[in-house]
């Protein structure tokens, strides 16, 4: 009897801790793609504090929709900023988007912008092409960035910790 007993609680021991363990999986694969809800304000707010935006220009709406094609009615918030010089490739867009569906849209719009830059500058930019296929161009949660240049890496820093 008594060892029946040990069989049985042993056997739900090791159902809990199987559960427990597919929970936690589950739960740190969904987290993987999150985002915290934070105003563009908020997110440019870090971005200024550790003074990245030095040495790049504010843009426009109509350069958004020049550049990307997007209308800035179509997003919830953005900012952007690129560098002066047609041959610099330093180029930062930060857009929050109104819903998941629009970011996808958005997402192929920074591609194509990443692509048509890369084309631009292939096989006289060797600089610029190096810089351009380490850009980031990509949605993440209901964001889509466009950072390319020699502050990429810590745009992208910036942007994480004030989203994650």
């Amino acid at each position: 009897m008594k060892k029946k007993r040990r069989k049985d609680l042993s056997g739900i021991i090791v159902k809990v801790c199987f559960a427990a363990f597919l929970a936690v999986y589950l739960g740190i694969l969904c987290m993987q793609g999150y985002a915290r809800d934070v105003s563009v304000e908020g997110i440019r707010k870090e971005f200024e504090s550790e003074k990245l935006l030095d040495g790049i220009e504010e843009m426009k709406d109509k350069d958004l929709r020049r550049y990307y094609g997007i209308e800035s009615k179509d997003c919830e918030g953005y900012f952007y900023y690129k560098a002066e010089s047609p041959m610099a490739v330093d180029e930062l867009l930060v857009l929050k988007t109104k819903n998941a569906q629009d970011a996808g849209r958005f997402e192929e719009a920074v591609n194509n912008r990443l692509d048509s830059q890369i084309e631009s500058f292939e096989g006289y930019g060797v600089t610029q092409t190096a810089q351009l296929k380490k850009a980031y161009a990509q949605s993440e949660g209901i964001y889509v960035i466009y950072m390319a240049g020699d502050q990429a890496d810590d745009w992208k820093s910036a942007f994480e910790s004030a989203i994650k």
